[in-house]
């Protein structure tokens, strides 16, 4: 996104959790760049959040863990002006990056066995990290919680010896407000447990579960159009018993889950992992909408007061998936949106209607949908 005074482009590095400033001249020639890091969000009891749901209980559980963080790797950034300041928001959905065979992301259980040991060949961890782990399980966080082996949680100074020093996940499960100074980019305001906890209030059935690509149905139009890979995913997906499938998927027929099924799936990876944030003008207040990749629900605040937004609503782009599986939803023409990962933000001045509006694009849906605001 471009600044307030069209002098600067904001660029996302999702993967590298970070955000690369470049400056132009008023002739257009690039006369600086500069890359800041997003930043780690601490999941402790010092981290100013009401904690993470870690365990795959169907339930609502925050908790707050020491020594545990995230990396933000927001997946999409938008920039607003505000009194001449320029403003960053960032949908920290959560990534890894895949080198060959190596994952960067990994189930904690593969690193760590319960004693604290580690399993990987030549990897030692510090005694912080084996009771900040430790103390984890005792508090009934899945053993399999996703971590990350890059270079913010391991210490590869010595190659032949790699240190694990920090506990880190992926996605920082909510939104985060930069303030782009001259010489830094500094946090602003960040949601906190937001997204988790008001999910689970207003929608208990979509609470860090799981719609996607993959729950399309055997033999539909993305099957016969997959290669044999992904075609066995799908197929996995919709078996019942042996496989992840339900025994209704809400047609009274076995096959794929519907959302409200799948509650706490992802609780162990990334959650609610925001996906998309636009900003607009809509009834004299300045909104930020976000939308959840795998839930398909969306978070309008009001960021007026840019250092204490305020949570306004949350809404769900897909009611009829917490009994029915996108394939049969798509079926009865009641899907909604699956995968919001593109917003449009209208205003009034931009709409069709008059009235100021947020567009929805469902990847894994296909479909589009065009909400407004009542003022």
């Amino acid at each position: 996104g471009w600044s307030g005074d069209g002098r600067k482009l904001f660029v996302n590095l999702q993967e590298n959790n970070a955000l690369v400033t470049i400056e132009f001249s008023k002739r257009g020639q690039r006369i600086s760049t500069r890359i800041d890091a997003l930043g780690l969000k601490d999941w402790s009891s010092r981290g100013g959040t009401d904690g993470l749901d870690l365990v795959e209980d169907g339930d609502c559980q925050l908790a707050k863990y020491n020594g545990f963080f995230s990396l933000r790797l927001a997946d999409s950034i938008t920039v607003v002006n505000i009194d001449g300041r320029d403003f960053i928001l960032a949908a920290n959905e959560g990534d890894d990056k895949e080198y060959g065979d190596f994952e960067e992301l990994q189930k904690e259980d593969e690193v760590l066995d319960k004693t604290g040991q580690v399993l990987l060949p030549n990897m030692v961890a510090t005694r912080r990290v084996v009771r900040n782990h430790k103390s984890k399980l005792a508090r009934g966080a899945e053993p399999d919680t996703r971590i990350g082996l890059g270079s913010t949680a391991v210490d590869y100074s010595v190659p032949g010896r790699p240190v694990l020093n920090r506990l880190v996940s992926h996605g920082a499960r909510g939104i985060s407000i930069y303030r782009a100074d001259r010489r830094a980019l500094k946090l602003a305001w960040d949601s906190g447990s937001d997204f988790e906890r008001e999910q689970c209030a207003a929608f208990p059935w979509a609470h860090n579960g799981l719609q996607d690509a993959s729950f399309a149905p055997v033999d539909g139009v993305l099957y016969n159009a997959s290669g044999e890979g992904f075609r066995a995913v799908i197929e996995e997906r919709n078996a019942f018993p042996d496989g992840k499938g339900c025994a209704d998927g809400g047609d009274n027929n076995t096959g794929a889950c519907p959302l409200g099924q799948t509650v706490d799936e992802r609780s162990p990876r990334d959650g609610a992992a925001p996906e998309a944030v636009v900003a607009g003008v809509a009834c004299g207040r300045l909104l930020a909408v976000a939308t959840t990749e795998k839930q398909s629900s969306a978070f309008i605040y009001d960021i007026t007061v840019v250092s204490r937004p305020k949570l306004l609503f949350v809404r769900h782009l897909s009611p009829a998936s917490k009994l029915k599986n996108p394939g049969v939803a798509y079926g009865g023409r009641e899907l909604g949106e699956i995968d919001p990962e593109s917003l449009v933000f209208l205003e009034a001045e931009f709409s069709p209607s008059g009235k100021a509006g947020v567009l929805f694009a469902g990847a894994t849906s296909g479909t589009v949908s065009f909400w407004e605001f009542s003022c």
